[in-house]
């Protein structure tokens, strides 16, 4: 992102001048206050929005020089309300791409920690999972969004808030599913969770459309600024939830 701005219409500017470098093959997290432009930017990198002043480029290139259909093969994405409708495991992970084996299918369920589940029911992939995906939980249900996003083997991989919505348990096998697929790939998460990202590469705090600050978890809660009141403001809303992370993975 080059001196990038962006307002909705009728709107006032949400970002104005931004300057970020997402690296190929790392995690790079987002965070920020309620509005502060998360999801948007999200929304900018798939080519959805597009800049009113600057640009956003690709090895250079400036993204609406890139055929869409192209651009968006090469991505993967993961929303918070994954879309799980009334069918088999398996047609819920290709969604339509009706181009992949079973193995390829198996494959993307393991990388998202989802083919022990699956296996455990007695109609493996060809379960029904109900109207809604009412038959799993909702860990379940984000993992097989994951396999879906998996399939077919994306460079890049954006989680907008995949784990706000669910209970403690069901975010770490969320959170090892995000951390198996993100090997070797270029990684957005978008969080309120700090659980989420405290193994990111890099992590970016947005303000007013701005850049505030950016470093690794242990830089940035060295620094005692916006990240840092995050994480205490986190901590006290989920106890020892930070602490028993950080002992996890020690």
């Amino acid at each position: 992102f080059e001196e990038m701005s962006f307002a909705y219409p009728g709107r006032g500017p949400l970002f104005k001048g931004l300057n970020l470098n997402i690296e190929k093959g790392k995690v790079t997290a987002i965070v920020g206050s309620s509005g502060s432009g998360k999801t948007t930017l999200a929304n900018l990198v798939l080519g959805l929005f597009q800049p009113a002043a600057g640009r956003i480029t690709v090895d250079g290139v400036p993204l609406q020089e890139i055929k869409r259909e192209t651009w968006l093969g090469k991505i993967g994405f993961v929303s918070q309300d994954p879309f799980t409708y009334h069918s088999t495991v398996a047609e819920n992970i290709l969604l339509g791409r009706n181009n992949h084996s079973q193995e390829s299918i198996v494959r993307a369920a393991k990388l998202a920690n989802a083919h022990e589940f699956i296996s455990e029911h007695p109609e493996g992939y060809d379960a029904v999972v109900g109207d809604r995906g009412m038959r799993l939980s909702g860990g379940q249900q984000q993992r097989l969004a994951i396999a879906r996003a998996m399939l077919d083997d994306p460079e890049i991989l954006i989680f907008d808030e995949a784990t706000s919505s669910l209970d403690t348990i069901s975010e770490k096998q969320v959170q090892e599913a995000i951390r198996s697929v993100s090997k070797n790939r270029t990684v957005i998460v978008i969080a309120h969770r700090l659980s989420t990202i405290e193994h990111a590469d890099k992590i970016i705090v947005l303000e007013d459309g701005q850049v505030i600050e950016e470093g690794s978890h242990q830089e940035l809660l060295s620094r005692n600024g916006q990240y840092s009141r995050l994480a205490a403001s986190h901590e006290q809303r989920t106890g020892t939830q930070l602490l028993e992370s950080n002992i996890g993975n020690d």
